[in-house]
């Protein structure tokens, strides 16, 4: 089994701005809930609302993280409860409300191919 660590780095944005205000902390690695997945990051995408977001004029949804990064790949770390669709290691793209500028994000099952 996969060791999950307690840390990750992602990138954030400090203030509204160019690539400047993108700074790299150290967050605590999420937890999936019902019907999630934890996704260890291989690659993401840059689209125009994460340039928005970095500029100030798209916030993130509400209740979401502030961790820009609507696209993402990689390989399923941990899935929550009554995922049936993956399993550890698998391989997955995804569409998410953010987090994927990050070592670790969150997606739900359905949101992959």
């Amino acid at each position: 089994m996969r060791s999950i660590p307690a840390r990750m780095t992602a990138i954030v944005i400090t203030s509204p701005g160019g690539p400047e205000v993108l700074a790299p902390p150290e967050r605590p690695v999420p937890a999936p809930g019902d019907g999630e997945i934890l996704v260890q990051v291989a690659a993401t995408g840059v689209n125009r609302p994460d340039v928005m977001q970095r500029l100030g004029l798209y916030p993130p949804p509400k209740g979401a993280t502030d961790i820009p990064g609507l696209e993402m790949a990689g390989e399923v770390a941990a899935c929550g409860a009554g995922v049936t669709r993956w399993k550890p290691s698998d391989h997955v793209t995804a569409l998410v409300v953010g987090g994927g500028y990050a070592q670790y994000c969150l997606a739900h099952e359905t949101h992959g191919p």
